[in-house]
């Protein structure tokens, strides 16, 4: 009896280590990463963007401050190795404050093939003076966003539930197989010794 309860245990903690081990990696999924050449730049002026993890087969579009917004530079396919190396320009007239650059990988069709990738940058002003805080957020037209993004959802989907259930299972297990081992521990006595005469 003894044997089953062991190897019960090792089976129950070994399967939680699995769980664990599974969510764990479903979740940390790295994506795509991008640099910018600087983070500060006046308007009209020249920025490198270099990136990798992107996929070979599918374009990049580099977009301003929204994910609708004006397409600074495409970089057609293939992005040989998954790596980018491009330039933009900052659009002329940028009043001084902090924006986005927003990259994009897109099918032939249209769809998004990644979730965008962001990166913050500062546009200065004309004597190279820091932007403002809390400077005003351009305007965003919805209408003319890339397809496969989502306008207005609320709902959570289907690989958050199946994580969170992952999740929950997981610790289950691990505290069944903790609570067979204590009760295991504490049902077991050890035999009185014999006298010997």
């Amino acid at each position: 009896m003894r044997q089953v309860r062991r190897w019960a245990i090792g089976g129950v903690t070994t399967a939680a280590a699995g769980v664990f081990m599974a969510a764990a990696a479903w979740a940390c999924v790295s994506g795509p990463v991008v640099n910018l050449s600087t983070i500060n730049a006046k308007a009209g002026q020249e920025v490198g963007i270099t990136g990798t993890g992107f996929q070979a087969a599918n374009q990049v579009q580099i977009r301003w401050n929204a994910l609708d917004g004006p397409v600074l530079t495409t970089v057609p396919a293939p992005i040989t190795g998954g790596t980018l190396d491009a330039k933009f320009t900052v659009p002329a007239g940028t009043k001084a404050g902090s924006y986005v650059v927003i990259v994009n990988q897109t099918k032939a069709d249209g769809s998004l093939s990644l979730s965008p990738i962001r990166a913050v940058m500062n546009v200065t002003g004309d004597a190279g003076s820091n932007p403002v805080l809390g400077a005003p957020a351009a305007s965003t037209d919805t209408a003319a966003r890339a397809n496969g993004l989502a306008r207005s959802d609320d709902s959570i989907s289907f690989g958050t539930l199946a994580l969170v259930a992952l999740g929950v299972g997981g610790v289950g297990m691990f505290l069944a197989g903790m609570a067979a081992l204590f009760a295991g521990r504490r049902g077991t006595s050890p035999a009185a010794a014999k006298a010997r005469s």
